[in-house]
């Protein structure tokens, strides 16, 4: 018998925007299922950034809805639609950590802001996420001080702090060597297990796509023109997919060395 398939936690569904007359998101339609990886590819000005902002509200579409377990958040009333945002954690591509603050002071920042608890309360919440992403060690150390790989690790705890349902990666290895950007793949893949959580990874790194991915979208000129398993991909015929598989630097030993089988 064949397995059900997942059920969306996020559904986009006939998304448009434009700004001054130039259309971006041209009737996008997506589906986010729960509890798994969907990476979501296109080149610059495809409209990755847009779309993202769709989905945790950020941006309001000209026409259609994002469906959060069934329902149109906007069509939400702003108590109810904050209620919804508290479901989602970010992980912005600079990893947007405040400089003045040291780790320890970045990762609690969301506790204090939606939480009131008791200082013992919130340290341990603080250093079991800060272990748990190997970081015990620099909890008293500011982001200056931190690799772009341990920075990366301090925005994810902060990012999970408040035990979010969905998680969303904007570009997570722009600008990362191959070791480190293997090792932030690593870091979402372990995460998405421990945590069960629903992942968003915005990417245009193919080898990394294959390797953590268990659906992938692609956009292109602000359309959804490819949907499928990261198999599906490898063999698309689609000469736009294949383009951007090959001068994403996937290339056949790439396509391997990432997993295909």
């Amino acid at each position: 018998m064949a397995e059900p398939a997942p059920v969306p936690i996020l559904q986009v569904v006939g998304v448009h925007k434009a700004f001054g007359g130039h259309a971006v998101l041209r009737g996008i339609d997506l589906d986010i299922a729960e509890g798994r990886i969907t990476v979501i590819i296109g080149g610059s000005g495809s409209g990755k950034s847009v779309l993202i902002k769709h989905l945790v509200a950020l941006l309001r579409p000209d026409r259609g809805e994002v469906r959060f377990r069934g329902r149109d958040i906007f069509a939400m009333g702003d108590a109810e639609l904050l209620g919804v945002r508290r479901h989602f954690g970010m992980l912005f591509q600079n990893s947007a950590l405040f400089d003045s603050m040291d780790v320890y002071e970045n990762v609690a920042f969301p506790l204090r802001e939606h939480q009131r608890l008791r200082p013992a309360q919130e340290r341990e919440l603080v250093l079991d996420a800060l272990h748990a992403l190997k970081l015990g060690h620099a909890v008293h150390k500011f982001p200056g001080e931190l690799s772009g790989g341990m920075r990366k690790r301090v925005a994810l705890a902060r990012a999970t702090i408040l035990r979010p349902e969905i998680l969303i990666y904007d570009e997570p290895t722009t600008g990362l060597d191959p070791v480190m950007i293997k090792q932030v793949d690593d870091m979402i893949a372990e995460t998405q297990e421990r945590l069960h959580v629903t992942s968003v990874v915005i990417s245009h790194d193919m080898a990394s796509t294959f390797r953590i991915a268990h659906h992938v979208a692609m956009l292109y000129q602000g359309q959804i023109i490819e949907s499928g398993t990261p198999a599906e991909f490898r063999a698309s015929p689609n000469p736009i997919v294949r383009d951007f598989i090959f001068v994403s630097g996937t290339g056949p030993l790439q396509v391997l060395a990432a997993g295909a089988p």
